[in-house]
């Protein structure tokens, strides 16, 4: 394994009197050590020299990525430093000790790097891939994959008694991965190492992906001793070997994640492989089931969908979640009782959703899920500010939109309702409102009284009046449909785009 200088630094700090000067990469490229003895004056490059100040040429040749190891001072140092980098030790140390404890730190990288190997071959163990490593870092590590589970640790006392990190639990905790996650936009999108302070400690992250595909990452806590700069290309090297792990290893995403696919695939109208229709029958009969869709109130932090969908699954037992649609989609079993849980669940990560009618087989699972989202996105227009929309709740409304396809209910007005129409324009009292209360309350005229606070002779005369005018028999149901189903998909129209005006002006 090859290294740079400051790794050997730090490593050497621990048994020698050192000091840092020069031009010092960071990549990981630095070869193991050789003696400089032969008064040549070409360095090569990537090269590690072990040398004596007074064997240094007057006017060297120094090619890119240079570290000298030189004992004493040299009058011609600053010609070097401007071009490589040194490490100084005192011209008391032997130089073969020098050597022998440089050849002593490749050798324990290299011990680190064959180990990792090791590991992939044998098991691709991210837990064994963690422990170790636990002597390169000498820090506490925490492994989290794409729906933000954990998927390995070390020092597990700490994590948990220090840090309040939920080990007995398979999900990153809300609270913890909220703070996370504002530190930065998008954990998932960045591909850089991020140092950061994390709940009152130094964090080194590097996030792990297939191509663009986050696969999770990794986390480093600063602990025990403070972050050196050659531990983010460590850990970099790390999370490659981490990475590979993942690829070796896909049966990690296991059997739910073929009933995922499945679910999306009959949600949004794709045919079923065999190996998707084999996973819905291995799912077996777990009694009703109900779907919910699931979005981020408004004015919240979205979380990240892995990691929504498994805190959903790890509330409700046999339940299947995933991202879909701008949202999350989950099937859930209705044994599991969705009441209290569900409201519990949607405080904890500030969400809202939508509940279908129960429904017993996968296979309807598309038209459970558009029962879903329909009821949250009518209840969220008519009734702002709720969590739950179930969709027996919203029925009507749903019927009255599609019957008139979001064209203008005007435009279905029969001869006379027009006539009331062109009466209300010009007039203080609304005859089209006193029809709806009417007909909304089955024809009652104690019932329209009461909800209109008017005398019941006022309103029989205005009834009259509006019978006249519309010149239809009210007596016919099927006229009086037409004419109900009208006048309500206008209201709904009306309050939709009064409370879009309120929206807009706030």
């Amino acid at each position: 394994m090859r290294l740079n200088a400051d790794i050997i630094y730090h490593n050497l700090k621990d048994t020698l009197d050192v000091t840092i000067y020069g031009m010092c990469e960071t990549e990981l490229a630095l070869y193991r050590p050789e003696f400089y003895l032969d008064r040549s004056s070409r360095f090569l490059e990537n090269h590690v020299y072990v040398c004596s100040a007074d064997h240094l040429p007057e006017d060297p040749v120094i090619e890119d990525n240079v570290l000298l190891i030189c004992l004493g001072e040299a009058p011609q140092r600053e010609k070097f430093e401007k071009r490589c980098g040194i490490l100084s030790v005192s011209s008391r140390e032997d130089i073969f000790r020098v050597f022998n404890t440089v050849q002593g730190i490749f050798n324990k990288y290299e011990a680190w790097e064959a180990e990792l190997s090791r590991i992939l071959r044998r098991s691709a163990s991210l837990q064994e891939l963690l422990e170790a490593s636990r002597v390169i870092f000498n820090n506490p590590m925490l492994l989290i994959g794409s729906d933000f589970s954990y998927l390995a640790y070390t020092e597990h006392d700490y994590l948990q008694n220090q840090l309040g990190i939920r080990l007995d639990s398979p999900a990153f905790d809300p609270d913890l991965l909220d703070a996370f996650l504002s530190l930065h936009e998008l954990a998932t999108d960045i591909k850089e190492p991020l140092l950061l302070s994390l709940m009152g400690r130094s964090t080194l992250s590097v996030n792990l992906f297939d191509v663009d595909d986050f696969l999770g990452c990794i986390t480093v806590f600063g602990e025990y001793r403070d972050f050196r700069s050659s531990d983010i290309q460590l850990c970099q090297f790390l999370a490659e070997n981490i990475r590979q792990a993942f690829l070796l290893k896909p049966h990690l995403a296991g059997d739910r994640s073929s009933l995922r696919r499945s679910l999306l695939h009959i949600i949004s109208g794709q045919p079923l492989s065999q190996e998707q229709r084999n996973a819905i029958i291995r799912y077996g009969d777990h009694g009703d089931l109900v779907c919910v869709a699931f979005r981020p109130a408004p004015d919240s932090r979205p979380l990240p969908s892995g990691y929504v969908s498994s805190l959903i699954e790890e509330q409700f037992k046999d339940s299947l979640a995933f991202e879909y649609d701008s949202g999350i989609a989950a099937v859930i079993p209705v044994e599991q009782g969705i009441g209290p849980q569900l409201a519990s669940l949607l405080q904890k990560l500030r969400l809202i959703c939508g509940v279908s009618h129960p429904f017993p087989d996968l296979h309807e699972s598309a038209y459970a899920y558009y029962q879903a989202s329909s009821a949250l996105d009518t209840g969220t227009g008519i009734a702002p500010g709720g969590s739950i929309y179930r969709f027996e709740d919203y029925i009507l409304p749903l019927l009255l939109r599609n019957a008139t396809a979001d064209i203008p209910a005007r435009y279905f007005y029969i001869e006379g309702l027009s006539r009331l129409a062109a009466h209300d324009a010009c007039a203080p009292v609304s005859y089209l409102d006193t029809l709806k209360n009417y007909l909304d309350s089955s024809m009652s005229i104690a019932e329209t009284a009461r909800k209109m606070n008017l005398h019941r002779s006022s309103l029989i005369d205005r009834l009259n009046r509006i019978t006249q005018i519309l010149d239809c028999d009210l007596t016919d149901p099927n006229q009086r449909l037409a004419i109900q189903i009208v006048l309500s998909a206008e209201h709904a129209a009306n309050r939709e785009a009064d409370r879009r005006e309120l929206e807009f002006k706030k």
